[in-house]
């Protein structure tokens, strides 16, 4: 007669890898829960300011829409700014829009959402490039009587293109700085859009949180370009604008939507590009924007961030370009 078989030995170092791990995934998700709960409410108890009791100094009402609007002093010649994605909106290009010597005059548009314009607090078409630009060409044809010269940086020059593409008459001539039309989602943008969690990690990352601050200067530490006193006092009040978040976040979750990137061939406005050598924006993207537009001319910057650490490189995209 045979004897009782033992049962088989349990693999028991690979069941308490499985329990860790599933303690490990529980806590991260309590944590994250509990983190998404804590900034929630910080973030409805900061943002207490209507953009609609604040006293502009000349803003442009498109159909209902407050756009702020700030015109530097300098020359007669206007040039419109359109910033990067900056919850801040034009605030760091004035010490750029103000270095225009005698002959013109910078004046910084804060888009759709950023700076001291309206926010809009969801997801939708009215934070695609396109409608940003539509909006930017309702001010110009508000305020200017003749085409203008436009300085787009990131996202700003992506709305530029889009101006010059669609609106081709209410342009004199475009510089792009730092842009990029073909950049992928980073980790962190990709953090940003998912449900619930999201809002939270817009905050931190592009509002008032604990990163917030480190992504506006984000190589303070390496050499570059360092926020001063004035403008992180006047960062800090834009980020108690009521539904400030809610707008980043949705922002981040629309998709871009633009026509420019595919037709940059057909765009006849005079056009330059700059670009930071030591910024974010590949060689290969420069050279595939130059393809598409062979008769934009490049200027290049040793910088991080040319358009708050090289002046001089983007007055002279500015005067390449001038009639």
């Amino acid at each position: 007669m045979r004897g009782l078989t033992p049962p088989p030995k349990q693999d028991t170092a690979s069941r308490l890898a499985a329990r860790m791990l599933v303690l490990v995934v529980l806590l991260v998700l309590v944590g994250a829960a509990i983190y998404t709960a804590v900034t929630n409410q910080r973030i409805d108890l900061t943002e207490d300011i209507r953009t609609i009791g604040l006293e502009l100094a000349d803003p442009s009402v498109i159909d209902g829409f407050s756009v702020n609007v700030a015109e530097d002093a300098g020359g007669p010649t206007p040039v419109v700014f359109l910033h990067d994605v900056d919850v801040a909106g034009g605030l760091t290009l004035a010490p750029l829009s103000e270095s225009l010597g005698e002959q013109y005059h910078g004046v910084r548009i804060d888009l759709p959402g950023f700076g001291f314009t309206d926010r809009i607090p969801f997801e939708g078409e009215e934070h695609t490039v396109a409608a940003m630009a539509a909006t930017v060409a309702a001010v110009l044809e508000d305020r200017f009587d003749s085409p203008v010269l436009v300085v787009g940086v990131g996202l700003g020059g992506e709305v530029g293109a889009e101006l010059a593409y669609s609106y081709p008459e209410l342009l004199s001539g475009l510089v792009m700085v730092d842009v990029d039309f073909w950049r992928g989602d980073t980790l962190r943008v990709t953090l940003e859009k998912l449900p619930w969690l999201g809002r939270a990690a817009t905050y931190a990352y592009d509002v008032g949180g604990q990163f917030a601050l480190q992504n506006w200067s984000p190589y303070c530490e390496d050499g570059g370009w360092c926020a001063n006193p004035e403008q992180l006092a006047a960062r800090s009040f834009v980020i108690t604008i009521e539904g400030t978040t809610d707008s980043m976040w949705g922002f981040r979750r629309t998709e871009k939507a633009a026509l420019a990137p595919a037709n940059l061939a057909d765009i006849t406005v005079p056009t330059a590009y700059v670009v930071s050598l030591d910024g974010p924006v590949s060689d290969d993207t420069v050279q595939r924007t130059r393809d598409e537009m062979p008769s934009m001319s490049v200027v290049e910057s040793n910088t991080y961030q040319a358009h708050l650490e090289d002046f001089g490189a983007v007055q002279q995209a500015i005067a390449s370009l001038a009639p």
